[in-house]
């Protein structure tokens, strides 16, 4: 059966009408409900009278409307499309009553009754979506003569915000018309699947009664079908396998270090939690142990970063085998390990099993050849004294780890309350910061980012950096966290963006993208929307040169806002990407609802991944998916030609790491762009 021939048939029709006479209650309620709200506020007005004539008419339309249809869902007496001619004439005279309503504002002078007419207007014409474009004609008989009649006011209105009121409700009038057609479309094909479904069913019961005719024929069709009913039961078991274990695997990432396997940071305070319950259920001690590997990081400078995290994963080892089984043994990140203690008796135990660490650490560690010395600076804090939550124990054997480190490393330290100096460096870290920027301390690196096929460099992305006249250099994980605490992000985030767009200009690059990293604190001030674009039109920029960075948190922490705000930044016409994605539990139908165009995946997923098969399915399904979105790919982190020419293989976009560059200063950018296109493409040809 051709589609027009489907369409013609009374059975569709009645099916593609059906929801809309159903909704008709309700959206017939809905606008009695308003018009009698919109009386009430415009009782004793000026607007009274006519407001009383226009109510009444809105009511008394909506119960015919409301009883034609009950009539056709309970009797159906006449034929369909007597029924939908009516449903849509007085659909039509209620649009028109409502435009009347709007038309009028033009008359009064009160502003805020006009507003709140057209905020009625508005929500009606966007909600009757879902009660009435399952036939279009009866939403555009209820939409049109309302738009029309706005669309005039807007236009008559003497006041200098009216002609681009009107230019923003043409353009919410073609997203209500965008948004109903699809609707309409979702509806039809619907039905079209029903209608399929019952063809199907009355060809089988078809088949059926001729099948029983032919005994012997009805038993090699059953045994077919059946054959064919177990290949694809083996399919799907087979395509539900893999994505279980897809599912186990990014959850196994999401809760355990990629390197070693040990619990991480999530897992961590979870198991604390756990320690703390039963710890104060029994009456017990527990011990937090925050370790830090002495002289760590010359050897991972020296000997490189596959020496390092060998190291790393031998650490790790040698810890598990002096630990009980009941105790938690978690890598913090980079050399940082922590050590969960349960069912202490007393402190000794604590001393004890820290000394056992230091002790195993300082043995000779034998790694491709190199012969290789560390220790380890211990910090304990102790539940309950020295806290009563994961966070807290968590900092304070920190700072007591720092304390061991200061005194000259491979020692333990207890936290105690005396150790305050860390708190006054971190206050003095403060005061800094307040004066950072009118001393000009900050500047800021731009790390290439390189086309994988051509080696064409694309954008930089942006990385705020700082040099304190008194205290040197300080890293971005001690100073963007206090930024954030301390308010001052929302200056230096402007800092950033008005430095960024001062080089856009000063440098003019086709093609050529910078990436900004956003806070979460940044999305609680819409004043930067204002801001970006002033800036952008200041300087007279291309907006998709600017390109902004955000994490996977805010999507779950607050979608809508975030969704509000990203629309926003991105109606400038500056172009957004999902960063470190990979390390946290991002529901797909986020992506899809979100104006996202680049998605950044993790340096944790891209390390070593020329050595794991399960990351390479996950990366690859990554990829898969971001293509499939409109979406490009940016693989953070990329060290070794190894991982680059698994990258290429699964057609990455886009590569971020030391294997092509560091971050560049800003005067580097020059030379590095007249050089990078025809280096970079005999690397990449070579790997």
């Amino acid at each position: 059966m051709s589609k027009n021939t489907l369409l013609a048939d009374s059975n569709f029709l009645e099916k593609q009408v059906e929801p809309l006479f159903k909704a008709t209650l309700s959206g017939g309620l809905a606008n009695i409900f308003c018009a009698c709200l919109i009386f009430i506020f415009l009782y004793g007005s000026s607007q009274e009278s006519n407001a009383l004539i226009l109510s009444i008419t809105i009511t008394l339309l909506s119960v015919i409307r409301i009883y034609v249809s009950r009539h056709y869902l309970k009797y159906n007496t006449y034929k369909l499309e007597k029924y939908i001619h009516s449903h849509v004439f007085i659909t039509f005279l209620i649009g028109v009553t409502w435009a009347a309503y709007a038309y009028i504002q033009l008359y009064y002078d009160d502003e805020s009754l006009r507003n709140l007419v057209f905020l009625v207007n508005f929500g009606l014409i966007a909600a009757s979506i879902a009660t009435l474009s399952t036939w279009m004609y009866a939403y555009l008989a209820y939409m049109i003569p309302q738009s029309l009649a706005i669309f005039y006011v807007f236009v008559k209105l003497d006041n200098e915000y009216s002609l681009q009121m009107a230019g923003a409700f043409v353009i919410f009038t073609g997203i209500m018309v965008v948004t109903s057609i699809r609707y309409n479309n979702r509806i039809k094909k619907e039905v079209e699947l029903i209608h399929d479904l019952n063809s199907e069913i009355g060809m089988r019961e078809e088949a059926q009664l001729q099948l029983e005719h032919s005994k012997q024929d009805l038993e090699n069709k059953v045994n077919e079908r059946t054959k064919e009913l177990v290949d694809m039961n083996l399919h799907l078991e087979n395509v539900i396998d893999k994505k279980e274990l897809a599912e186990k695997s990014l959850h196994y990432l999401a809760y355990h270090d990629e390197l070693t396997g040990l619990p991480n940071k999530n897992l961590l305070v979870d198991r604390i939690n756990q320690s703390i319950k039963t710890s104060s259920r029994d009456n017990q001690k527990m011990a937090i142990l925050f370790l830090d590997l002495d002289r760590f990081k010359n050897i991972n400078d020296s000997l490189g970063h596959t020496i390092g995290d060998i190291l790393i994963k031998k650490v790790s080892t040698r810890l598990h085998k002096i630990l009980r089984s009941r105790d938690t043994l978690s890598r913090n990140g980079g050399d940082e390990f922590v050590v969960v203690l349960e069912r202490l008796k007393n402190t000794d135990e604590a001393i004890h099993v820290a000394m056992k660490v230091i002790n195993s650490l300082t043995e000779t560690f034998e790694i491709q050849a190199h012969k290789i010395h560390i220790g380890a600076s211990v910090g304990i804090s102790i539940y309950p004294t020295d806290g009563m939550t994961s966070s807290i124990l968590i900092r304070n054997a920190d700072t007591a780890m720092y304390k061991a480190k200061q005194s000259g490393g491979n020692q333990l330290q207890f936290y105690d309350e005396s150790m305050s100096n860390q708190l006054r460096d971190r206050l003095v870290l403060e005061n800094e910061l307040h004066s950072a920027l009118k001393k000009d301390e900050f500047y800021l690196l731009y790390q290439p980012q390189i086309n994988c096929l051509t080696g064409e460099t694309t954008g930089f992305e942006t990385l705020l950096r700082w040099t304190n006249t008194t205290y040197g250099e300080i890293g971005p994980s001690r100073f963007v966290p206090l930024l954030e605490e301390t308010g001052l992000i929302y200056s230096a985030g402007e800092w950033v963006v008005t430095q960024v767009i001062n080089f856009i200009k000063t440098h003019p690059i086709n093609n050529v993208t910078y990436s900004i990293n956003l806070s979460v604190l940044q999305f609680n001030s819409y004043k930067f929307i204002d801001f970006v674009r002033n800036e952008i039109d200041k300087a007279g920029i291309d907006p998709s040169q600017i390109e902004f960075e955000i994490t996977e948190s805010l999507l779950i922490n607050d979608f809508e806002k975030t969704k509000v705000f990203l629309g926003e930044l991105h109606s400038i016409g500056c172009s957004i990407a999902l960063d470190d994605f990979g390390t946290g539990y991002t529901s797909m139908s986020y992506l899809a609802r979100l104006p996202i165009d680049v998605i950044k995946i993790d340096k944790s997923l891209v390390r070593n991944i020329n050595k794991h098969n399960n990351l390479k399915s996950i990366v690859k399904a990554i990829v898969t998916m971001s293509e499939s979105l409109g979406m490009k790919n940016i693989f953070e982190g990329v060290e070794t030609k190894e991982e680059l020419s698994v990258i290429k293989s699964m057609k990455g976009n886009i590569i971020q790491g030391y294997l092509f560059s560091k971050p560049l200063m800003a005067d580097e950018i020059d030379h590095w762009l007249s050089l990078s296109q025809d280096v970079n493409q005999a690397k990449i040809l070579k790997f």
